[in-house]
């Protein structure tokens, strides 16, 4: 049954090594027994935590094993209490992260194809139990599985389980049979522990009110893992249709297509975007991405903070999952960072054409009056203006400067300020720095994409029409 479970359900290849992490308790040590008995070439490994006076016997011991069976050794240690405490974790947390740091690069470096360890039934039902008690969804009350990647340590090579279908007595009944050496780990009956609290106090009054309370909760597990397995192909689907784009730091979907999800749907996809871009952390809280699935249905504001330095927004039609620090992209609208002077409108760079950055372009053209074409357009990317009103030498295209005014279209010659009215377009906060104005000396005569300066707008009295058209190159 073993070697189909570490086939199958793990997917080892019996032709290929295994690194399995050993402390010299009887879940481990069976581990180590039941995959050398299938066959597998095993890499020990063990860890030293420096937590308990008996931790250094421990891997002595763990060490005199792997030479008796004439196998690899792998060890380290680290004061695993000082680095909670410098990096604010709790000894768990510190323990396992160093643990399992330390697992996947012995892992990286002896070739083995998977990192085993001996998590059983019991430390199933305490995680399931854990999660519960402490609020998760169905991707926390699943709980562990046979084989899955943890890629804050690794991409490629993953952590399997062999053990989860048997039970700590099991473990215990295999190393008296084998006559093993067996060390049991005093901090287990540690009660300030969370896990050992429920270990020891919660499941013993539970099985008062069902004596086989384990093994439900072991079922449960597993059934939910194959409601989870459903879901994740439904959010595999999801995930392609509205994601957009991804970069470092950020996920941005399509705002409409992330808005028409069901809501639970919605908050799993948040959830992923928000697995990628924070590895290192497991909990996100169900308040936290119910808060964020709300907002994308209905943004009810510029953003959204939700926890671990993240934080929602919208803008022109996407929505954006972020870390606080993210470079977000600015490529997405044209932007110039320098001064451009045309002289001569019509020779410019490669002939009509000038390379604004970042596949952006500006084209310039002179036009007869007879053309109709300006009377029809509703781009505010390409405009017309009256090439009489303008200056006969140079046009300048620039970003914004402090105290620039603008007189738009329609508006009667009112002015405006340009600062203004970016935040009354709402050009994205961060985009307005470089955002592209199109002047005539020192007159704005084009905040581009969006509004010209009334004096230079076609009437009855003009002769000649100028036409810029500013546009975005397809990516080759």
């Amino acid at each position: 049954m073993l070697e189909t479970v570490l086939q199958n359900q793990c997917g080892l290849d019996p032709a290929r090594p295994v690194l399995a992490g050993v402390s010299g308790g009887p879940d481990s040590l069976c581990l180590l027994g039941i995959l050398q008995e299938a066959g597998y070439r095993v890499i020990v490994a063990h860890f030293n935590h420096q937590l308990r006076p008996e931790a250094d016997l421990e891997a002595s011991s763990v060490s005199e094993r792997a030479h008796q069976l004439g196998l690899p050794f792998a060890t380290a240690s680290a004061d695993v209490r000082t680095y909670a405490e410098t990096q604010g974790l709790s000894i768990e947390e510190a323990a396992r992260l160093l643990r399992y740091r330390f697992l996947f690069e012995a892992a990286r470096k002896h070739g083995a194809q998977a990192v085993a360890v001996g998590h059983t039934a019991d430390d199933q039902v305490e995680t399931v139990l854990m999660h519960f008690v402490r609020g998760a969804g169905l991707a926390g009350l699943k709980g562990m599985e046979y084989r899955n990647l943890l890629p804050i340590f690794d991409s490629e090579i993953p952590l399997v389980r062999p053990l989860l279908s048997l039970w700590r007595s099991d473990t215990e009944s295999y190393c008296r049979a084998h006559n093993l050496k067996v060390h049991f780990d005093a901090s287990n009956l540690d009660s300030t522990y969370f896990r050992n609290k429920l270990r020891l106090a919660l499941i013993p009054e539970l099985e008062k009110y069902n004596p086989q309370i384990k093994e439900a909760l072991l079922r449960t597990a597993q059934a939910l893992q194959g409601d989870y397995s459903a879901l994740q192909e439904v959010m595999e689907i999801a995930w392609k249709e509205v994601v957009r784009e991804t970069g470092q730091g950020w996920v941005t979907f399509d705002g409409a297509g992330l808005a028409g999800l069901s809501n639970g749907l919605r908050r799993n996809i948040l959830r992923r975007a928000a697995g990628l871009l924070r590895p290192e952390d497991r909990d996100f809280g169900f308040e936290a991405l119910e808060r964020a699935a709300l907002f994308a249905e209905k943004p009810s504001g510029k953003q959204v903070d939700l926890t671990n330095g993240l934080y929602l927004f919208t803008e022109a039609g996407k929505t954006t999952l972020a870390v606080y620090q993210a470079d977000l992209p600015v490529a997405q609208w044209p932007q110039v960072k320098q001064l451009f002077v045309i002289r001569d409108r019509l020779l410019v760079a490669s002939g009509k054409r000038l390379e604004l950055g970042n596949g952006w372009i500006l084209t310039i053209d002179e036009l007869p009056l007879t053309s109709d074409s300006w009377r029809l357009n509703a781009d505010n990317w390409s405009v017309w203006l009256d090439a009489d009103r303008l200056p006969a030498d140079e046009l300048v295209i620039r970003p914004r400067r402090l105290g620039d005014v603008f007189s738009p279209l329609g508006m009667g010659g009112q002015i405006i300020a340009v600062k203004d009215l970016y935040i009354n377009l709402k050009i994205p906060r961060r985009a307005r720095l470089h955002w592209p104005l199109v002047c005539a000396g020192d007159q704005v005569t084009w905040v581009v994409g969006y509004r010209i300066a009334h004096p230079f707008r076609i009437t009855e009295a003009t002769k000649r029409m100028l036409h810029l058209e500013i546009k975005r190159l397809p990516s080759a």
